[in-house]
């Protein structure tokens, strides 16, 4: 096994040619040729072993029925390419299982290739998951990696499931990004807390929002920036609560979504990273967090715990409080030294433990390992 096919339509459309790009270049420097099949959106980067195939072309801006007949053309022909070029693996990528999943399932089993399927969320946020689709897609599937044990815990839970399964963990932005130690905040007397990413119900953004009212209320010098696009939320909600928290003086809105040239802007300004979620599977914002080298405070899920230690590796508040996040933000902002102390200690380990060569390596294993069996 020297060839797989990594096929991921959404690419730079949503930021997730960050983790196609990582695992391809880990593969690649682990002597896998990768065809990487994705999105016209999607930036080209170059690295050994790795080609880029663009097959979703000008997909996601479409209507409804334009849009997936897009998907499944451009999935019809990144298979068809697959068995043309002998390729053994073919890597899928599921935040919930649909009914077009189980029909580019089914098709892709017809390439003779084996199925590997990193599946993201065990559950969709969303909740309208269908669980005869989701056991039916599953019968198509050779292996599954997921990124923690909270998720093949939640996943061995919810599912009989006797394909082969494995952790491997999300990896680093650190090839991606800028660096962003010698930049200066515009306002440096300011404890500025940062909520990025897609803003969705479960990411908790309502209960930094009641929090951040009581710090001010407290006396906390704080400011907020929100940076992100609303997802399935009313963006009315939001500003209604900021105004309902009288927090207009001290919040600053990027309804948006961020393009990667303007991320590091707002990580240079942040003091600490707030992830106030309520459910959450693995966050690659916590990692893009660790990996600019700032701190963050994140509610205490499991997910999250299996990375972040309190007052070690970060900081944790009770999930669902504003009054234990408030109190946790007052005491952060008092103690500078202990925060730098705190954002310090995981610079080793963002680069050690989540390095993508490391993950491209664990990948090949798996692959071999069903190949072979």
């Amino acid at each position: 096994m020297n060839k797989i096919a990594l096929i991921e339509p959404v690419g730079g459309h949503g930021g997730m040619d960050y983790y196609d790009y990582g695992l391809a270049q880990g593969l690649g420097a682990n002597d896998v040729e990768v065809f990487f099949y994705t999105s016209s959106n999607t930036k080209v980067r170059q690295y050994s072993n790795v080609t880029t195939l663009i097959y979703f072309r000008k997909m996601w801006k479409r209507n409804f029925f334009i849009k997936v007949s897009k998907y499944l053309v451009g999935h019809y022909l990144a298979i068809r390419d697959v068995k043309n070029r002998g390729v053994k693996i073919i890597h899928l990528h599921f935040f919930s299982f649909r009914s077009i999943d189980l029909l580019i399932l089914w098709f892709a089993s017809l390439s003779n290739s084996k199925i590997i399927a990193t599946i993201h969320d065990i559950d969709s946020f969303d909740k309208k998951a269908n669980s005869f689709i989701e056991r039916k897609c599953f019968k198509y599937i050779d292996g599954i990696i997921v990124h923690n044990q909270s998720s093949l815990n939640a996943l061995n839970n919810k599912f009989d499931v006797s394909v082969p399964k494995t952790v491997i963990s999300h990896g680093n932005y650190l090839p991606f990004i800028d660096d962003i130690s010698n930049m200066k905040k515009e306002n440096p007397e300011k404890f500025t807390l940062l909520f990025f990413g897609q803003i969705k119900k479960v990411k908790g953004l309502d209960v930094l929002l009641e929090a951040s009212s009581i710090a001010k209320s407290n006396g906390c010098k704080i400011e907020l920036i929100i940076a992100g696009k609303p997802w399935k939320s009313d963006l009315n909600y939001y500003e209604k609560l900021i105004k309902k928290f009288q927090l207009e003086d001290i919040v600053k809105t990027n309804f948006r979504y961020i393009p990667d040239e303007e991320v590091s802007n707002f990580y240079k300004e942040a003091d600490l990273v707030v992830l106030p979620y309520r459910e959450i599977y693995q966050s690659g914002v916590l990692l893009l967090t660790l990996s600019y080298g700032k701190p963050v405070l994140c509610s205490d899920l499991e997910p999250f715990k299996e990375i972040i230690i309190d007052n070690e590796s970060g900081f944790l508040f009770d999930n669902g409080s504003p009054r234990h996040l408030a109190a946790k933000i007052e005491e952060i902002a008092l103690d500078r030294d202990n925060l730098r102390r705190v954002a310090g200690n995981t610079n080793g380990m963002i680069r050690d433990r989540y390095d993508w060569i490391k993950i491209g390596g664990l990948t090949k294993t798996f692959y071999s390992e069903i190949v072979e069996n």
